[in-house]
């Protein structure tokens, strides 16, 4: 915040009199009602409030400049050459809080006040500042109540304008966009362009418009004038064209609005150019305003006016750079499209080189020697050369546990995942069949037995030898049943680990005869079964080295060998495959049958660009072989 030493104000004296204080209070108020100026309506104002607050010394009214970025008096009563820096404080506190703020000087004798008063967008557009002599709390308190009753007039004010701008933009919306829609009629730059510059000079009133674009803006940009207003020819190396491009230029340089003379909110831009076109010519006023797309600047629009009592204003600035924001990506965007495919090709081309050749952008030029350097290694280097492929782990061999005959689950300790040795129990079946059947028999053996006696005894040869067929048969089938209740109890054949099979939740549940029950593999031989794409199967032969990466032990490397190529396809993710079969040189800790995995198979070395681009080799030679006769 900046507040000077002195600002227009108002001076008044007063007495104890009440005629006196009268005739001072009407003064004010005649003042204030006959303002004809901002500064001298404020200052009355202000006056007004002071003469109210019978503790008011001193009235100090400020308001934000975008310029001086700070706070600054725009009134002060009623001396306006009092001293005001001791007001500071205080109103940088209002301001910091935006709420009414008071203090007091050390010995009581003093008092400040600051109220704000809120604009539109919620930020203090006024701050009214009053100093009080010999005040107490209540009186600090009415001041405020006070100048925030006086402050509606301010708040007023600042809403009026707010209105005012927000009908102003308004305004120059619609403009630019009935240009826009009739510009938008054209398939052609060239005309769209002629459609602006006619709608724009007969709404700003200017005696030429002019509209050029940039062409070759990536590589030796130069502005070419595009269309100038009610002319449907002019000659565009005249001195007149070359005169109004280098004042584009000027302002596609500066990517921004350029006017000559130059207009305050502007004043600072070089417009060099454009004097020059001025002194050379018959235009007496000009500005320029560029053309932009999401890209950067693409051209710029000039406006001209011959009669030196017509300057351009701020409005017309204004108007001119919201006709130019809506109008420029739409130009940029039918000069893209009427391009010639070449044309496209040559931009593109141009692009690239002047991201790697030109002044800037290290990052893309660092890439491209990388780039570069990599092609060169790929072209010239050789490197390994892997068949990769998805490969399953399995058990080198299966040793399968099948029911004997048809029977009823009793019990199932095992199930899949469990390792078990040799002779380890892994189910039984219910045998108290088997045992009446083994009973049976015993019964049988024993009275055919009595039977041969007693025909022995009798001396009857024939029923002897009956007897003795019979109790033959009997004993087989006792065998028989024994065998059986041997085979109840199935155990482990080999040691290994049990990859299929679980019972545990089927206890009584029937099995039929040669039904497989369970699979077990040996823990310490495995094979590697590798789906090889018909792509790459011509490269892999039998005894190639390879390594195996699980997905439960990524990061250990398995090393094999292939052993087998099998003759037979499968389909495996809709791709032909080949099964190839390899050998394991090692068996780490925690492998089991069933891991999947990614194998790579060493096939050799061969250039890089070669190992990257066979793929698309192949594809290529395949396509054309296809497409010949």
């Amino acid at each position: 915040m900046a507040i000077g030493r002195s600002a227009p104000g108002l001076t008044t004296t007063s007495d104890p009199g009440g005629a006196e204080v009268t005739q001072v209070s009407r003064s004010l108020w005649s003042a204030f009602a006959n303002a004809r100026s901002e500064t001298a309506l404020l200052t009355s104002w202000l006056a007004v409030l002071v003469n109210r607050v019978p503790e008011a010394t001193l009235g100090v009214l400020l308001r934000p400049d975008p310029a001086a970025a700070a706070y600054v008096p725009v009134a002060v009563a009623p001396d306006p050459r009092r001293d005001l820096s001791g007001l500071g404080d205080i109103a940088q506190k209002a301001i910091a809080s935006n709420r009414p703020s008071s203090t007091r000087s050390g010995d009581g004798e003093i008092s400040r006040v600051a109220s704000p008063v809120q604009g539109p967008d919620g930020s203090a557009g006024y701050v009214v500042v009053l100093e009080l002599k010999g005040s107490d709390d209540a009186g600090v308190q009415q001041a405020l109540r006070d100048a925030h009753w006086a402050a509606g007039w301010l708040s007023a004010q600042l809403w009026q304008d707010a209105a005012r701008d927000g009908e102003a933009r308004l305004r120059r919306a619609g403009v630019a966009l009935d240009i826009l829609a009739v510009a938008g009629e054209h398939r052609k730059p060239a005309a769209a362009a002629m459609a602006v510059v006619n709608e724009v000079q007969t709404i700003l009133d200017c005696d030429q418009v002019s509209i050029g674009l940039i062409k070759r803006r990536r590589s030796a940009p130069k502005m070419r004038l595009l269309a100038m207003s009610y002319s449907a020819w002019f000659r565009k190396r005249s001195g007149l064209a070359e005169g109004i491009e280098t004042a584009m230029e000027e302002a596609w340089d500066q990517n921004a609005s350029v006017s000559h003379p130059p207009l305050e909110r502007i004043a600072r831009a070089v417009s060099v150019a454009h004097g020059e076109h001025v002194r050379r010519s018959r235009t007496s006023h000009m500005i320029t305003v560029p053309l932009s797309d999401e890209d950067g600047p693409i051209g710029a629009m000039t406006c001209e006016r011959r009669d030196t009592d017509k300057p351009f204003d701020e409005d017309t600035l204004l108007l001119a750079e919201a006709v130019a924001a809506l109008v420029g990506p739409m130009l940029a965007l039918k000069a893209h499209n009427a391009r010639w495919f070449g044309g496209r090709i040559v931009d593109g081309v141009l692009h690239v080189l002047d991201v790697v050749l030109g002044p800037r952008h290290l990052s893309w030029k660092l890439l491209t020697i990388v780039l570069a350097l990599l092609v060169f290694a790929a072209a010239t280097v050789k490197g390994p050369f892997r068949v990769q492929a998805d490969a399953v782990l399995r058990g080198q061999e299966m040793r399968a546990v099948v029911a004997p005959f048809a029977g009823f689950i009793d019990d199932a300790p095992l199930r899949a995942g469990d390792m078990v040795a040799a002779g380890d129990l892994l189910v039984r079946l219910d045998d108290s069949d088997l045992r009446l059947e083994e009973l049976r028999w015993r019964s049988e053996i024993d009275r055919l037995i009595s039977q041969a006696r007693e025909a022995q005894a009798q001396y009857d040869r024939a029923q002897v030898a009956l007897l003795e067929a019979q109790l033959s048969q009997a004993r087989a089938q006792l065998a028989l049943a024994q065998a059986e209740l041997e085979r109840t109890r199935l155990i482990a054949p080999i040691d290994g680990v049990i990859v299929s099979g679980d019972l545990s939740q089927k206890l009584g549940a029937p099995v039929q005869l040669g039904e497989v029950l369970f699979e077990i593999a040996p823990p310490d031989r495995y094979r590697v079964d590798i789906y090889v794409d018909e792509r790459d199967l011509p490269h892999v032969e039998t005894g190639q080295p390879g390594r195996l990466s699980l997905a439960g032990q990524p990061s250990e490397g398995v090393p094999f060998a292939t052993t087998r190529i099998t003759p037979i396809a499968e389909i495996r993710e809709t791709r032909n495959t080949f099964r190839v079969e390899g050998l394991l040189d090692t068996t780490p800790v925690g492998l089991r049958p069933g891991m999947e995995g990614v194998a790579k198979i060493e096939v050799g070395r061969e250039l890089m660009v070669w190992v990257w681009s066979r793929r698309l080799i192949d594809w290529v030679r395949r396509t054309l072989w296809t497409w010949q006769p």
